[in-house]
């Protein structure tokens, strides 16, 4: 297609806000730019274009570059790392098991970076295993936000065939029937438009902003009851219902100074209206600890299930001073609950509009932040300005919790995900998983009326329907924009689990560039398990075992022993002959009674008494299959579940 005929289907002028540039003071207008598209843009050719360099846009783009893929990767901010560094929630958002599972190999390394950094610079006194550079409470990693761009800098500097371009927004994109032939984006400080072709387009953007672009259908704020069924939604559609946004900061502690800033316009009108207090709410009639009263400091024991515990500093500290010979003052991460901007959204508005709430959005987080010089009487609070790498200290990019929804083939409801007061270990099964997360249903109420509504699901998965579209083959959701509702996207918008959703989106894309069809589900999780990708959730199977894939399938084909009301998948303890007698029926796809199809079938023997002792451990001279036992067995026995699922699934 020649670039006329490309021109065509772009407009000649689009405006847009500079979100890096938006500041709390000064006319949202001037924030507004003007992009206007000259009769021969630059021209880019990859095989898949991702727009965002968040979490789940690099654990696309190093997906796609391993399975050799040329890859273009835009990003509206100077930094990449999306919630992770440029929103400012360096206090990584994570499950309870994160030290041994339940993100993909890739995020790990992520996270193994930034520990070996603090490591090298700082020579911490007590380097234990799973060293936190902050010693926070709310996270086992908390750490500035530059040593995470870093991090993932190094992670994608062995690609060559990444190509990024920083500060660069895609205006537009070209839909031909059911695929998108092209994406029109503007490099901001160049005044350059880029046509990129692609073969294959994701969505990683924050906002998920190809949404509309791509002419899919999507869905903004709140679903009705009537419409999903969730025991929690309201009663009826509410677009503005989009959870609150939140522009981070980080604060300095250095006792005996001042460092107040200058007073807020309209402070005492912010102040009232958010409230900013240190008293929280927590509802009694959910079983709640009803009202609490935070302090700045302290030190409590760590509480289960994110619920902070009383001091408010330590519990986003990002740098842990006593860690450290040498170090004198801690610096903490402030995003909390009373900081939040909850009046209006900044989905599908105008470009004007949008300035206006970024602005006043930000307005709230300065009038917070000398809330607590002033009125909490802590001066010593300095505004580390050089940590967000922005002018003012506050976050690059606002830190957005609710974006667009794809609606996708499949959508994950509350019900999928929450089950109070059941005693099973897991959520609802998809057979087409492509990942996994445990993180809970986390509501910060938008202005519209809502309560915030936490609830503490099950270890759950990423559906594959939840990403693909109903009416484009070549188009993807690739981060929190995915198929989920108001209240499960509370649960599925974390770092590890948007990096999954990620890594999923560029694996199908890569097995349908090489093969011409989309793949199935099979194919795909085959691809993702030998990869370090989790689509069944184990809490002792970590994705160094050399059984991770075969263990990982086997579950989700259903012959691999999984209890109903603990996650463990005890790779290494003995594996039963009962228990693998039921997984070679369910492997050969035989029905009935599994320990007489093994006897039939001579897959295994009984003893003179006709007994087939299905409670003893077995030994591979048990199994009688010609090839099945390995060549060379390290021991004798007993056979471990890791050791014969690695046998039984192999080509499968």
């Amino acid at each position: 297609m020649t670039t006329a005929l490309l021109l065509a289907a772009f407009l000649p002028s689009y405006t847009f806000v500079d979100v890096e540039a938006v500041r709390a003071e000064g006319d949202p207008q001037s924030y507004v730019r003007t992009a206007m598209i000259p009769a021969k843009p630059l021209e880019a050719t990859c095989d898949v274009m991702i727009a965002g360099a968040g979490m789940g846009g690099l654990g696309a783009a190093l997906r796609a570059a391993e399975k050799g893929l040329s890859v273009c990767v835009t990003e509206e901010a100077t930094w990449i790392g999306g919630q992770a560094t440029a929103g400012g929630v360096s206090a990584l958002d994570e499950n309870k098991f994160i030290e041994m599972t339940g993100a993909p190999r890739r995020y790990q390394e992520f996270r193994r970076r930034i520990r070996d950094h603090y490591i090298r610079t700082y020579r911490p006194l007590n380097p234990v295993e799973n060293f936190n550079p902050g010693g926070c409470y709310v996270s086992s990693l908390c750490f500035e936000p530059r040593v995470g761009v870093s991090a993932l800098e190094e992670m994608l500097r062995p690609h060559r065939n990444i190509r990024l371009l920083r500060r660069t927004r895609v205006l537009d994109l070209e839909r031909e029937g059911d695929g998108i032939k092209a994406a029109l984006a503007w490099q901001i400080d160049r005044k350059e438009a880029t046509i990129i072709r692609a073969k294959f387009f994701l969505d990683a953007t924050e906002m998920g902003d190809l949404l509309p672009m791509a002419k899919t259908p999507y869905i903004v704020g709140s679903e009705p009851k009537s419409l999903t069924n969730e025991p929690h939604a309201a009663e009826a559609a509410n677009p503005a219902c989009v959870q609150s946004f939140t522009y981070p900061f980080i604060i300095e502690h250095r006792p005996g100074e001042t460092h107040t800033i200058p007073k807020p316009a309209d402070y005492e009108k912010i102040r009232d209206h958010q409230p900013f207090t240190m008293t929280m709410n927590y509802p009694p009639e959910y079983g709640w600890r009803g009202r609490f009263e935070y302090a700045l400091f302290g030190d409590d024991a760590p509480i289960p299930n994110n619920m902070s515990p009383r001091p408010m500093f330590p519990w986003r500290r990002v740098f842990n001073a006593k860690a450290y010979p040498g170090a004198h003052n801690d610096m903490a991460l402030m995003n909390w609950p009373r900081q939040d901007y909850h009046d209006e959204s900044v989905l599908d508005r105008t470009p004007l509009d949008t300035a206006r709430v970024l602005k006043a959005a930000k307005k709230v987080s300065m009038a917070f932040l000398y809330w607590m010089q002033s009125d909490l009487k802590t001066p010593a609070f300095k505004l580390r300005v050089d940590q967000m790498g922005t002018r003012d200290g506050l976050a690059m990019l606002p830190y957005i919790r609710e974006s667009r929804r794809l609606s996708a083939r499949g959508t994950v409801r509350e019900q999928d995900i929450v089950f109070e007061n059941s005693p099973r270990a897991r959520a609802v099964p998809f057979d087409d998983s492509v990942g996994t997360g445990f993180y809970m249903v986390d509501i910060h109420p938008c202005g519209a009326n809502e309560k915030g509504r936490m609830m503490m699901p099950k270890p759950f998965q990423i559906p594959m329907a939840a990403l693909l579209p109903k009416d484009l083959t070549n188009f993807l959701a690739a981060s929190k924009n995915l198929g989920v509702t108001h209240l499960t996207n509370g649960a599925y918008r974390l770092h590890p689990i948007e990096w999954n959703i990620g890594e999923a989106a560029a694996t199908i894309a890569a097995l349908q560039i090489k093969s011409g069809a989309r793949p199935g589900a099979v194919e795909v999780q085959k691809d993702l398990t030998a990869n370090g990708v989790q689509v069944f959730w184990f809490d002792d199977l970590p994705q160094t075992h050399p059984a991770f894939a075969a263990i990982q399938m086997a579950a989700m084909r259903g012959f691999y022993p999984v209890r109903f009301d603990d996650l463990h998948a005890s790779p290494d303890s003995p594996i039963t002959r009962l228990e693998a007698a039921r997984a070679l029926a369910g492997a050969y796809g035989e029905a009935g009674d599994p320990v007489k199809t093994a006897i039939a079938k001579n897959w295994m023997a009984v003893d003179h008494r006709n007994w087939f002792h299905g409670d003893l451990p077995l030994y591979w001279t048990d199994v009688r299959i010609a090839g099945f036992a390995p060549a060379k067995p390290k021991r004798t026995g007993p056979v471990t579940r890791g050791e014969f699922f690695l046998q039984l699934m192999r080509g499968r």
